[in-house]
């Protein structure tokens, strides 16, 4: 099956995985199968963000990752790994509107919010 991420979507995901010192199986499977996309696309992305902003933040709102031959089980453990994102974004969005911080960087957050929920539900009916 083909699976289709906005690429900050898949930046956040893997990061994610990344993040986790032992992740479990199914995450650290998800990195391995994955990892021949992500690499390239990583050092890309940070090249970009070091001599061109506008194009970085093009490929990152305006491009997508497909993954081709994805198996139930690793859209399966995506939605996971989104959903994990989520709490944390939760947590963070509580603590930024009792904080009554930046209100910009908090709306940006909901919208990423939003955007993962999609995602999740995407993933969740394809694994």
């Amino acid at each position: 099956m083909e699976l289709r991420f906005t690429v900050w979507q898949f930046v956040r995901l893997m990061v994610h995985i990344e993040e986790h010192a032992n992740p479990p199986k199914s995450l650290a499977a998800l990195l391995a199968a994955w990892d021949e996309i992500w690499k390239p696309l990583d050092a890309e992305l940070a090249e970009l963000a070091e001599r061109d902003f506008e194009a970085y933040s093009e490929l990152m709102m305006d491009q997508e990752v497909a993954i081709e031959d994805a198996t139930a089980d690793q859209a399966h453990s995506a939605q996971q790994a989104i959903d994990e994102i989520m709490a944390i974004m939760d947590r963070t969005i509580k603590a930024d509107e009792n904080a009554d911080d930046d209100p910009e960087h908090l709306q940006n957050l909901k919208f990423e919010r939003r955007e993962l929920r999609q995602l999740s539900r995407k993933l969740n009916r394809a694994g």
